[in-house]
């Protein structure tokens, strides 16, 4: 499961558009996105996950 660190997150937009179960969208109590557990299946049938190469901050991580 990925996850997304708030204070390097900046809202560029880059991961949601990338995500094929729409897994990615913004929090709502904080100036960041979040990753959707229930959602997000790190992309196990696309053969490599595809936010994490589109994050210019590093922000997604692997949990």
């Amino acid at each position: 499961m990925h996850f997304i660190k708030p204070d390097l997150c900046v809202m560029c937009d880059a991961c949601r558009p990338v995500c094929p179960r729409n897994a990615i969208s913004a929090a709502a109590s904080a100036k960041t996105y979040e990753i959707d557990s229930d959602l997000c299946n790190d992309c196990t049938n696309m053969g490599a996950v595809r936010c994490v190469p589109q994050c210019p901050t590093d922000a997604i991580a692997k949990s």
